[in-house]
């Protein structure tokens, strides 16, 4: 979440280049988007029960003022509502609030030469192998990106800032600087298939906290095998500097992660069923705070195969824990609060019983790595989805976490609702 003096500053940063840029520019065309969506979770575990929910709403501003001049605004409110035991599934907060502004920048293409656009203000950057997530360049950067394309390729340069100043107040100086510089590069080796690459060089001074520099780095291939099979396979890794003295004192680190995976797609049959095997390791820290990572969010760490309930309730999140109920907490971080790392293997397979209708069944076997606990559990995941209209979708899901390292039991629902305009 970002403070309102950010917002403001933002806001007001956008529309004085915008306006500076484009001052005897006419407004061509106005496109307005968005989505509103709103999900419900409930678990029942030995000894009580939880719940929560969560509302996003995005509008978004597409703005076109000449053939190569053009500007995005995209607004966000997120509301989370949940109790103690599912902070991860509610964003990691037990109560949240947030206006904000997520994008505000304006893009210029063929600027000075050819085939080469420039943008400038605050903006998401996507590094996704498989459009299933968005790279985690800390809250909300602001920056300039600049982006070279041809019909196989994509070079994208960028140097990104972002400055949290939310904790600040008469018993708080927690004040975060971060910056990142880095390049991106995608290949596709024909419609389907994809080389992706990346290199970031990124710096964070906090006040309060562990200040550090990192180099992160990551290769992966998505290669469709005819119109049934996918393969693929990714790693990223990152190198740390921890500081020597003062806040954040401590050792350097290095962390990794690694997918690979497949899908084979059942053309031939009516329901189109799919099966799906994947092997997704994320390594535990290796010296103080060095799973920050490009590990927790390269090239989306798989956010389309993840489980529903564990994963997104702990083990991605930075607690390194899932907790349920008072003193049951599978931990698999070490003494010291090192982060553990853990794998999981997942078996996934879906069917389309009509054009509007989705149902699929994943199983994960979930260890843990490093200092963690061998055997954290495993979940079987039942869900399904029904696209109401072109704009309604309806999303259930039914999970079953059997918790080994606990000794526990959590069962599950989630349930889903989005519009989008």
């Amino acid at each position: 979440m970002i403070s309102k003096t950010g917002i403001k500053y933002t806001a007001a940063l956008a529309a004085v280049a915008i306006l500076s840029t484009s001052a005897q520019a006419q407004l061509r065309q106005l496109e307005i988007s968005g989505k509103s969506s709103l999900a419900g979770y409930g678990i029942k575990y030995d000894g009580g029960s939880d719940s929560a929910f969560k509302m996003d709403v995005d509008l978004d501003f597409k703005m076109q003022f000449s053939q190569d001049v053009s500007a995005r605004i995209d607004l966000e409110v997120d509301n989370a509502q949940a109790g103690d035991s599912l902070n991860g599934l509610a964003g990691g907060s037990p109560n949240r609030f947030s206006i904000g502004v997520d994008q505000a920048y304006f893009k210029m293409n063929d600027f000075l030469f050819r085939n080469f656009a420039l943008s400038l203000g605050k903006q998401d950057l996507n590094i996704s192998l498989r459009d299933n997530g968005t790279y985690n360049v800390f809250g909300d950067p602001v920056g300039v990106v600049g982006t070279y394309s041809t019909r196989d390729l994509d070079l994208k340069a960028y140097f990104l800032k972002y400055n949290d100043d939310s904790d600040l107040s008469a018993t708080s100086t927690n004040d975060q600087d971060e910056e990142l510089f880095g390049i991106t590069g995608e290949y596709w080796l024909n419609d389907d298939s994809l080389v992706l690459g990346y290199l970031n060089y990124a710096s964070v001074s906090d006040s309060a906290a562990a200040s550090f520099n990192a180099i992160q780095y990551g290769i992966g291939l998505d290669y469709f095998i005819g119109e049934s099979l996918e393969v693929y396979g990714e790693i990223a890794g990152e190198s740390l500097d921890a500081s020597a003295t003062g806040v954040g004192a401590g050792p350097d680190g290095s962390a990794f992660q690694l997918t690979l995976g497949g899908e084979y797609a059942f053309t031939d049959f009516d329901m189109k069923p799919t099966l799906g095997l994947e092997y997704y390791l994320q390594s535990g820290a290796d010296g103080a705070d060095s799973a920050w990572v490009a590990v927790g969010g390269a090239a989306g760490a798989a956010a389309d195969t993840a489980t529903l309930y564990a994963e997104s309730n702990g083990i991605a999140n930075a607690a390194n824990d899932i907790s349920f109920g008072t003193g049951s907490v599978v931990s698999y971080g070490d003494s010291a609060g090192t982060s553990g790392g853990y794998s999981v293997i997942r078996l996934n397979g879906a069917l389309s019983p009509s054009k509007a209708t989705k149902v699929g069944l994943g199983i994960h076997f979930l260890s843990g790595e490093d200092d963690g606990a061998d055997d954290i559990g495993t979940e079987f995941d039942l869900y399904g989805s029904w696209k109401y209209s072109q704009d309604v979708s309806f999303k259930a899901g039914l999970f079953y976490f059997d918790a080994d390292a606990a000794d526990a039991e959590v069962t599950g629902l989630s349930v889903a609702s989005a519009l989008k305009f």
